[in-house]
């Protein structure tokens, strides 16, 4: 479901770079997430597209589509959004989600900072197809007590996953109006209607036109670097089996010497 080979006039709003584009508008990702939250937000902070957090330089980074922040009267953050768009079920989503959760919480913490001091986190995901194959179109995630569900944990992490495919059966219409943008790209609410002239500015825009072209050019090459470890890792694994079956062959063979020592030793009644 890669829109890479599509002609960049044509991106549509579940193209990455440009979904990650027209929701770094405040005006977009606000309205956004008020209605599938059911939340009202303050004041979003200019959201950011491509936000890169890396914790350590050995440690795995992350990128988001779109980061953003919730501010109060004061100037204080009371919330945390992240919103992704994944087009493909990868396997590994709900994982990628706890990582998010863990990068985003050590990022946000100054050491010393109590652990009181995190606040809100919506971990947002817009998915064509049903990664949890249970036949919803919408999924929220919070932890809760196992033995004894009406107990939360209380951690004030929230995971949702929307899947826009089946819009159709989403009851909410404010959701419903996204989520068949996302489908169709026919916008038919002012909301949707806002994205689509954002999407149609974008794609006759030469600006973003060169912004796209390096993008994919960062990711092509980030994708070669990735490849390029795998093969380093597995050629260092397979150097460590056979020096590994190098070792158990040299043993195996000592162990044959002693034995074969210890049965002359018997024949001539030594032992």
């Amino acid at each position: 479901m890669s829109t890479k080979n599509i002609p960049f006039e044509q991106l549509p709003i579940t193209d990455r770079f440009m979904f990650a584009m027209v929701f770094s508008h405040k005006e977009i990702a606000k309205p956004f997430l008020e209605a599938i939250l059911g939340i009202k937000i303050h004041e979003l902070k200019d959201p950011e597209p491509e936000k890169t957090i890396e914790v350590s330089p050995v440690t795995k980074g992350i990128r988001y589509d779109v980061f953003m922040k919730e501010s109060g009267p004061n100037g204080e953050t009371l919330r945390s959004f992240d919103i992704e768009l994944q087009m493909e079920d990868t396997r590994e989503i709900p994982k990628r989600a706890r990582f998010y959760q863990a990068m985003r919480d050590s990022e946000s913490l100054s050491r010393g900072e109590k652990y009181r001091n995190l606040k809100e986190l919506y971990i947002i995901f817009i998915c064509p197809d049903d990664i949890f194959k249970q036949g919803r179109a919408v999924y929220r995630f919070k932890n809760l007590e196992t033995d004894d569900p009406k107990i939360e944990m209380g951690d004030q992490c929230f995971k949702n996953f929307y899947i826009f495919k089946k819009y159709r059966e989403v009851a909410q219409k404010a959701i419903r109006d996204y989520m068949e943008y996302f489908a169709t790209n026919k916008a038919i609410s002012p909301a949707t209607e806002e994205i689509d002239r954002l999407v149609k500015w974008y794609q006759t825009d030469s600006n973003t036109r060169i912004r796209y072209m390096t993008w994919v050019e960062e990711l092509d090459e980030a994708v070669d670097r990735a490849e390029t470890r795998a093969a380093e890792a597995e050629a260092r694994a397979a150097e460590a089996d056979a020096r590994a079956a190098e070792a158990n062959a040299r043993i195996a063979e000592v162990e044959a010497r002693a034995n074969e020592m210890e049965k002359k030793l018997r024949e001539h009644g030594l032992l």
